[in-house]
Parts: C-alpha cells; structure tokens; sequence
C-alpha cells in the first residue's frame, strides 16, 4: 500500500442471474475485491506483531503484519519481506485474520481468473533477463533477491513507449514507482487513487509512472477512477514481460540513482517507505 487504507468489513452482496460471461467476470471481481480482497493496514491502529510466526515448513523471525486479505498476509520480518498463505498458517493464527477457507477459495479463483486475462493480453513467450549478480542485503532494503532473474539491486531497463497518456515525465535523480495496472481490474483501481495522492503529496520528488499493456482509448475511457499520473502504453507487452510482471496490481520502486529497490504487490509499499526513499541522499 501507499497510502494507508481502513479496514471494512465484509459486506453482504445479493446477486441475481448473470445475464453474460463478461457480467459474471465484473461481478465476480468486484466480490473478489469487497469480500475477499480487503486489504488492512496497520498504520492507523496497533501493529500487529509475532516474535515467531510459523508458516508450513518456514519460520519467521521479528514479524510485524503490514496488510492483509482473504488469501494472504503480507509481513516485514529479519529476512526481509513476504506474502504468506492464511492457509498456512496456524490455526489460532488463522484466527486472527478471520480466515475463512470458502471465502478464500472463492478470492484465489478471481485473482487466477484475473491474471489469465491479463498474460492473455501480454502473450509472454520469454523471460526478463539478469544483468547483474544478486545484490547483498541491507537495512535499507525493502526486500532482498533470492534470483538472477530479480531486478532488485539492478538498474530499471529502458523503456520507450511509442505512446503516452499525459507529458512523459523527466525520471532522472527521482524516485520512481513504476505501476502496471489495468483498467478491467479491481484490485488495481482502488490503487489508482492511492498512487494519485501520491503524487500529489511528494511532488516533484517523486514520479508515478503507470504502464498500461491496453489499448489507448481503453486506458483513456476510465474515469472512475481518473487517472492523474503519466500511463505508458506496452500494447505489446515487452516492457511487462521484460520487469517479470504476471499479475496486477505490481509495482517497482525506483531509486534516484535509478536502481530498482522493491518490486512486486503494491501493499508492501506504505506511505512511510516511500517517505524513507524520497528522504534518501544520493
């Protein structure tokens, strides 16, 4: 997350017939996000935190909770950051979070069903390559690489879109986050509005930049919400492909020397963090 979001409450939802398969798509998203994508921050309220937390074979150490779901838990622990499966967890942990084993099937069949439609679009049939050795850890990591193919600790491949959608912004000696979203997405639209306020509180010392694999007037027609930070067009999808991207919401955070520090779901990525990277001298 970048901005700290409130916790909801499930809501009730009634449905009649679905008329459509693309009705039955919207609406089946639209549960995935309300009942089961509801992701909590901790910035507002008391952290939650374990000195051990065990999840199937792995244990963590120092666990502070950043965010959750229906799914998963997203933690900051001493080896850096990770996204656990509820159903891993520990009953009387799984307790916590009020898992539901129904409700979280039912939020793991849209979010497959959502990066489906998205690799459909992006028709992959290669990998991003390594260019560098991994990168050794520090305490100002946001998250540390366990591959060659990660492009923490790399610099951000080049990438010039043949089309943009607003001025196409000046990156050098800034913090960049780089998100791909899609209009069709749930998940991603209730980021849109947090990377937009964004923006507008950092300023000129940070730059949200968008890429979109949709088509122009696709992107263009959103308007709830509208979206007020620069969107480049990978309508062929090399750029995606190349970052390693395979489900959105995905972000990369951008440093100003312009060496990737963060790559991966956007609700890792707090308010604080990106406070800490603008507040960063070269």
């Amino acid at each position: 997350m970048i901005l700290s979001q409130e916790f909801v409450p499930p809501a009730k939802m009634l449905m009649g017939s679905l008329t459509n398969k693309r009705e039955f798509i919207r609406v089946h998203s639209f549960l995935f996000v309300v009942v089961g994508f509801l992701v909590s921050s901790v910035a507002d309220a008391a952290p939650i935190k374990f000195d051990l937390l065990k999840a199937g074979s792995h244990t963590y150490t120092n666990v502070t909770v950043v965010g959750f779901n229906a799914t998963e838990i997203y933690i900051k622990h001493d080896g850096g950051l990770a996204d656990l499966k509820l159903r891993n967890l520990e009953p009387e942990v799984q307790k916590r979070f009020n898992y539901d084993p129904q409700r979280a099937e039912a939020a793991e069949s849209g979010k497959a069903e959502d990066d489906a439609r998205y690799m459909a679009t992006l028709a992959s049939n290669s990998v991003a390559r390594a260019t560098k050795k991994v990168t050794a850890s520090s305490p100002e990591n946001l998250a540390d690489p366990v591959s060659e193919k990660s492009l923490i600790g790399k610099p951000l491949p080049s990438f010039k879109s043949a089309k943009w959608l607003g001025a196409k912004p000046a990156l050098e000696g800034k913090v960049v986050l780089v998100a791909f979203w899609g209009t069709w997405s749930v998940p991603c639209r209730k980021y849109i509005s947090q990377w937009n306020s964004a923006q507008k509180k950092f300023g000129e010392k940070i730059v949200v930049l968008g890429v979109s694999s949709e088509p122009e007037q696709d992107a263009m027609a959103m308007a709830d919400p509208k979206v007020e930070f620069p969107v480049a067009l990978d309508t062929d999808g090399s750029f995606s492909r190349e970052m390693g991207v395979t489900s959105i919401p995905y972000v990369l955070v951008v440093d100003r020397k312009g060496i990737v520090r963060y790559q991966g779901h956007p609700a890792a990525v707090t308010e604080k963090e990106l406070e800490r990277w603008v507040g960063m001298t070269e």
